[in-house]
Formats: structure tokens, C-alpha cells, sequence
């Protein structure tokens, strides 16, 4: 028996896009916190827009605070309504790794006493693929886990994100988005961006700026301990899955079989790069397992670098979970 996950026993709730009153949230980073943790969270990252802070004093023995920045970069002379822009969420691995490739934090005057802390690169970063690569590239060196956040609302379409290297996430729901517009479902975004070599994972956040969204997506992470490094260590190697409603309980491979149990579900799925993909529905009520045989996927794909599978489990009102995709060496 292979386990995909969990990997260790124990699942710690996790949002990494919330902002705060340091950039354009209305409520402050122990407000933020006080709101997830009454919900079940343990781990959250504040994601300000290009500001970022270490928010470590705010630990405490069952909620842990991890750094990041929400960096934006805009089409030169943006229209509000229709123009394209590029966010990314720097997570440093790092507690106190201020960096951020900013030349300043820009229009939010309540972050300038943040300034003297930070790192700052003062990259030239205009809105290409070519540009923001090179941003990716220089944070990922830096130590940052890269993730793409809402494509639909950014205005993008397959020119804008199909070039796209380096990056460790992307979005599939934003329920900021979502709630406002119904239309942040990004899992096809992260399967393109899988077939083309991309190891990227799958990230439901909120990209809450008040309490009206906390808790719409959210991901579970297989951490050893509730400590930075084990937490860091989980999200790099992809012992988590994202979800907006289900639980995904167990994901092993027994005797050339895919195996799952989850919450109560009305469809699950093995999703794959090709058309390999396979469901199980559910006939005389909700499901909790299903079974998928690989021999068929495994003999056509042996060749195949970039062949993968993940699962997803949709529950009777629509919300889903969804799986990382496994590679063939992580299958066998």
C-alpha cells in the first residue's frame, strides 16, 4: 500500500490570502486571526498587497502565522473595470524573510513603517509573461513558494498564464471572487498548467478583505507539527489538498488500485492529464469511497514525463475537494 495522503495523521486548516488593515482590508491582522481561528482554522498567512510582515508574535500554541505578500503588477495605465493585472502571494519559507521585489510598497500609507524592514529588490517588473517569470525566478531563489491568484478576476486569458515557470500554486477557487462574480473555478488553469510540466498545486483561499468571507476555500495540510518548518516542508513537497466543502479523508494506491474515502459526495473523480479520466456516482445516496483501476492509465502513460493523476470529490451541493496530481514515480 502507498499513501498520497494524509502522509502524517494529522491535517492543520490553512488560508494563505486574507488582508488586513496594512494594505486595503478592513479589519487588523488580530481581528484577521481572532475570525479563522473561530472557524477551525491553525494556520494563516497574511497577505497584504505588496506589503510584507512578519506577523510571528502573533503565535500562539494552536495557531501559527506564516509571511507572505500579495504583489501586484498592473497593465501599464490599467482600467479599473477591464484591465489586466498579475497577483501573486510570496510565502517565505522563512519567518523573518522580508524580501519583496518592490521598489516601494506603494499606495498604502499605513505600511510605511513596514519599509525600513524590508529587502526591497527594486525589480523593474512590467505586466509579460517574460517579466513576471523573471520575478518568479528571483523569489523563488530568495526563498519565497510562488502561487497565481485569480485569473479570472486578473482580466487573463490563455496568452497571459500559459507561459508561466516557476510558480508553486495556483488558485482553483478564490471564494473572494467566486462569491462576488460566481466565477473563480480555475481547475482547468491548473491542469494546463500541469501538462506543461509545471509541478504547481492546487490552492483554494479567500482573499478575504472583511469577515463575509472567511471560510469559503480553504486547504488541509499533512504537517508533522504545528511549527513553521514542518508547515513549509508539508506545502513544498504537496501534503495538502484544497477544498471548498468536502473532506478528503485517505488517497492510496493498493494492488494497481486508486482508493479514496472522503465526506458524504455525490461524484468522485480521477482527473488526469489526458483522457484517462474515470468517475464514481453515487445511485442510492451520498458515497464515502471509490475505487479506480490504474492498469489501463499506467500502461498508456509508462512513457509519458509528464502523466499524472488527482482526485476530486464533489459533494450533493456542488462544492468540491481536490487532490495535488501524482506523478508515475509517486503512483508506483
Amino acid at each position: 500500500m502507498k499513501h498520497l495522503l494524509p502522509r502524517v495523521p494529522k491535517y492543520f486548516k490553512t488560508n494563505l490570502h486574507p488582508h488586513s488593515t496594512i494594505s486595503d482590508g478592513l479589519l487588523t491582522p488580530q481581528q484577521v486571526k481572532e475570525g479563522y481561528k473561530a472557524k477551525g482554522y491553525q494556520v494563516l498567512a497574511l497577505t497584504d498587497h505588496n506589503v510584507i510582515v512578519d506577523h510571528s508574535h502573533m503565535n500562539d500554541p494552536d495557531f501559527l502565522m506564516l509571511t507572505g505578500t500579495e504583489v501586484n503588477i498592473n497593465e501599464p495605465d490599467m482600467d479599473r473595470f477591464t484591465g489586466k493585472t498579475y497577483h501573486l502571494n510570496l510565502l517565505a519559507k522563512r519567518p523573518d524573510n522580508l524580501w519583496s521585489p518592490l521598489k516601494k510598497f506603494g499606495r498604502f500609507p499605513q505600511a510605511a513603517e513596514y519599509e525600513e524592514k524590508t529587502q526591497h529588490e527594486k525589480m523593474d517588473v512590467q505586466h509579460n509573461p517574460e517579466s513576471i517569470n523573471a520575478m518568479i525566478a528571483k523569489a523563488n531563489e530568495k526563498g519565497f513558494l510562488v502561487t497565481y491568484n485569480h485569473p479570472v478576476a486578473s482580466c487573463h486569458s490563455y496568452p497571459d498564464y500559459a507561459p508561466l515557470r516557476g510558480l508553486w500554486g495556483v488558485e482553483v477557487r478564490n471564494s473572494d471572487s467566486y462569491y462576488f462574480s460566481n466565477n473563480e473555478d480555475n481547475f482547468n488553469i491548473f491542469r494546463l498548467l500541469r501538462n506543461f510540466g509545471n509541478n504547481v498545486f492546487p490552492i483554494g483561499a479567500d482573499d478575504t478583505h472583511a469577515d463575509v468571507m472567511v471560510g469559503g476555500a480553504w486547504i488541509m495540510v499533512g504537517a508533522k507539527a504545528l511549527t513553521y518548518d514542518c508547515v513549509i516542508d508539508a506545502l513544498e513537497k504537496g501534503d495538502f489538498y484544497m477544498s471548498c466543502g468536502p473532506e478528503i479523508h485517505s488517497v492510496y494506491v493498493e494492488d494497481n488500485k486508486l482508493k479514496v474515502t472522503c465526506s458524504d459526495a455525490r461524484k468522485v473523480c480521477m482527473l488526469t492529464h489526458g483522457r484517462f479520466a474515470r468517475s464514481v456516482l453515487a445511485t442510492d445516496g451520498p458515497i464515502q469511497s471509490a475505487e479506480f483501476d490504474l492498469t489501463y492509465f499506467l500502461n498508456g502513460t509508462k512513457d509519458d514525463p509528464n502523466a499524472y493523476v488527482c482526485v476530486m470529490v464533489i459533494a450533493q451541493d456542488g462544492s468540491y475537494a481536490v487532490t495535488p496530481a501524482y506523478y508515475l514515480k509517486e503512483l508506483l
